[in-house]
């Protein structure tokens, strides 16, 4: 029986762990993948403060190094539900189930898939959804970003420093990214933007080798030599299997409080997965902050 167990370990869950470890109570955390989240995909981060400039493996990895030094169980499992029974949280895992008097939900969103003909049967071929991840294995070629947010415009400025040439795709007149990502995409000689298109299906034999596109004004079809398509078109969540124990929003984000609280007493929610105007790195560690807070207050007034 733990005190807390949190579900996730990307930034939100592992600050949330090390103010739940400090605090004196015993805190696992299950993580189905590695830990760090989406953030270890990041290649920059310039905005976290007190660190000029940080990649987020580093930032990940610091932060693990922290949870593990101050005695917190890691779990790596997928969770498949939890139940509450006599204020007792039951969580169940593809492996075993595990006890505990509260949980944070943390487990963020996963990236969203474009479905076109091809994309499954590229799926690491040349299909990819993290530019840092795989952009090395396309250096001196040719490859297409499909997206206008932030997201897509800053893969796509990544990709160009590896990349002969690089392809940004996306269906409205201009990018909905930031100024300062659209100035500098478009001053970037080697990325060629193509605006109100949208991909059809990704081509090739073993790998991926043309990229169908159809302009929206004129219905023009056309190929696109690439050696890899990068999707950059958004995140959901993925908290379906949650839906029996908290209340979500019409889009499946879970519905929380200022101090994270949920629909179920002891039980609380941060990060991505929550719905939230902003979602960044210092943003989801201060949820992590405030849902543990939360927990540790919940357990001293059961007199725990």
């Amino acid at each position: 029986m733990y005190d807390l167990i949190i579900i996730g370990g990307g930034v939100a869950g592992m600050t949330g762990a090390i103010y739940a470890a400090r605090a004196g109570i015993s805190t696992a955390i299950i993580e189905k993948s590695g830990f760090g989240g989406q953030v270890t995909s990041t290649d920059k981060i310039e905005n976290y403060p007190s660190l000029k400039e940080v990649d987020g493996f580093t930032l990940a990895s610091n932060m693990k190094s922290q949870i593990d030094a101050l005695g917190v169980e890691s779990i790596y499992a997928n969770v498949q539900k939890v139940t509450k029974e006599n204020d007792i949280f039951h969580i169940t895992t593809d492996s075993d189930t595990l006890d505990a008097k509260t949980v944070i939900i943390a487990n963020g969103i996963k990236r969203r898939e474009l479905k076109l003909k091809g994309e499954e049967k590229f799926s690491g071929k040349g299909v990819s959804w993290c530019a840092v991840c795989d952009g090395g294995f396309f250096r001196k070629k040719t490859v297409a970003v499909i997206g206008g947010g932030n997201s897509a415009l800053a893969d796509a400025i990544y990709l160009s420093k590896i990349c002969e040439k690089v392809y940004l795709i996306f269906r409205r007149n201009e990018p909905t990214a930031s100024k300062i990502y659209t100035d500098k995409a478009k001053s970037l000689e080697n990325i060629t933007i193509i605006p109100r298109t949208v991909p059809l299906s990704i081509d090739g034999e073993k790998k991926v080798e043309k990229l169908e596109i159809q302009n929206l004004d004129t219905n023009e079809i056309s190929k696109l030599e690439v050696a890899g398509v990068f999707e950059a078109v958004g995140l959901i969540p993925d908290n379906k299997q949650f839906e029996n124990i908290i209340d979500l929003d019409e889009n499946g984000y879970i519905l929380a409080d200022e101090n994270r609280k949920t629909s179920t007493q002891g039980l609380f929610a941060a990060g991505d997965t929550v719905k939230k105007h902003l979602r960044q790195i210092v943003t989801a560690t201060s949820d992590g902050a405030i849902a543990a807070t939360s927990a540790i207050e919940y357990l001293q007034e059961k007199g725990v």
